[in-house]
């Protein structure tokens, strides 16, 4: 357990992103509230949608802060998507550049528990993080809610601790059903950041090309269909009001395919990274 964590403190040290980026917006959102908070007495705030008067955005019960609380959520989780996708490129690839590898091989550490701590900081741990912006950005919406508005407002627009544990969870959970999503396309990213330096810009011409052969081949877009399927499935995911139905609409089949493949990628990116 201490070797693992060693090694998870040692992934963020050396991918700041990873904690960069949630700060660098955690603080843009405190400067916005001491704007917000400075000029409050000359602060007004209108919506208008085809001049109908007293239009409001859906809000319910459970939804955090309405629109504002969706917003927060949707941003949380494209950092989330960011660092995902700039951390995975590089957790492999980093440490061959800069001749750090044959280090870590001399480490009592094995290829397989490397590469897993590196699955785990980009499936797990970012979305974490990804989760504390979220909370923060909850929190302080909160605290100027309480500033500006009356209780009943407070009420109707579901401004409470309890509401944003409840947002934090609604959080959690699209994230673990996105995680699960990108299982497959991080396992890819790993191996082929082994073989290239730039490991997302040939997935994403292999996908292209693979579209277009198994089109001029068999004179259909199945395949192309169902790659697109795949590919934008944490996408989905993020952008659904329900995340674990999103998950298992592609199919059982599908799911349990990609993890097969997962797993025979994983172990192919172990041996490349034992063979170096």
């Amino acid at each position: 357990m201490k070797q693992s964590y060693t090694l998870i403190k040692n992934e963020l040290l050396e991918h700041k992103i990873i904690i960069r980026l949630p700060l660098f917006l955690a603080l843009f959102t405190m400067v916005v509230v001491v704007l917000v908070l400075s000029n409050i007495n000359n602060f007004s705030f209108n919506i208008q949608m085809n001049d109908i008067d007293g239009w409001q955005p859906p809000i319910t019960a459970s939804s955090f802060a309405g629109v504002v609380g969706s917003v927060s959520l949707f941003i949380a989780g494209i950092v989330s998507l960011l660092s995902f996708f700039t951390y995975s490129a590089r957790a492999l690839a980093k440490e061959r550049k800069e001749g750090s590898l044959a280090f870590w091989h001399s480490m009592p550490v094995s290829d397989s528990k490397a590469i897993a701590i590196k699955l785990l900081v980009a499936l797990v741990v970012i979305p974490l993080f990804s989760s504390l912006l979220l909370l923060f950005v909850d929190i302080t919406v909160w605290i100027v809610a309480m500033w500006v508005m009356p209780a009943n407002m407070l009420v109707e627009n579901s401004l409470s601790l309890v509401a944003i544990g409840l947002h934090w969870g609604q959080f959690i959970s699209m994230m673990a059903a996105m995680s699960l999503a990108l299982l497959p396309i991080a396992c890819v990213i790993f191996c082929a950041s082994q073989l290239t330096e730039h490991p997302l810009l040939v997935l994403f011409v292999a996908i292209t090309l693979v579209k277009f052969i198994s089109y001029m081949l068999f004179d259909s877009m199945a395949i192309g269909t169902w790659l697109n399927k795949v590919s934008n499935l944490a996408f989905n995911i993020l952008t659904s009001n329900h995340p674990w139905q999103t998950l298992t609409s592609v199919g059982m089949v599908t799911l349990l395919g990609l993890l097969v493949l997962s797993v025979g990628i994983f172990k192919t990116s172990v041996h490349l990274r034992s063979g170096d």
